[in-house]
């Protein structure tokens, strides 16, 4: 239930704010051309192969895709794996997601954690590196795949 209302919202909110709207009125200080390269560099890895414990486009997992892309956007930033990121005080649940924000599928019964980057708020999509189809893009809407499981989606913010 709480999943549907939050997608009430999100849906509510994403037809008022634009899709590129500037993350001025976010809490974090990076520019949505920030996070427009961060998506943009997360497609340049579509069609990569799913290896466990991968690290590049020889195949790669979904911790690793986030860090490679993350890496490649934030010079000097660290890895870590998909359920640490929900502790990580680099990174803060957003009340406003956008393209280019980190989302998290938490580990539920006896599934691991999953993670991704959001690639189209309206859509409700993201990309990441699944076991059954590699990197490409996966819909979190209701009713799909990942739709089904609960996730949060978190904004990265700036070192003091």
């Amino acid at each position: 239930m709480y999943q549907k209302i939050l997608l009430c919202v999100m849906v509510i909110c994403s037809s008022i704010v634009p899709a590129n709207a500037n993350t001025a009125d976010r809490d974090d200080v990076f520019t949505s051309q920030d996070l427009d390269t961060v998506a943009a560099e997360a497609k340049s890895w579509k069609g990569t192969r799913y290896r466990y414990g991968g690290k590049d486009k020889n195949g790669v997992d979904c911790s690793h895709f986030v860090y490679a892309v993350y890496n490649s956007v934030f010079e000097g930033f660290d890895y870590r794996m998909a359920d640490e990121y929900l502790r990580d005080s680099d990174f803060s649940p957003t009340k406003s997601p956008i393209v280019g924000d980190v989302i998290i599928f938490p580990a539920v019964r006896g599934s691991s954690a999953h993670m991704g980057i959001v690639t189209d708020m309206r859509g409700l999509k993201f990309i990441g590196a699944q076991s059954s189809t590699g990197v490409k893009e996966a819909s979190f809407a209701p009713g799909s795949y990942w739709g089904k499981r609960p996730y949060k989606i978190l904004s990265l913010l700036a070192a003091e």
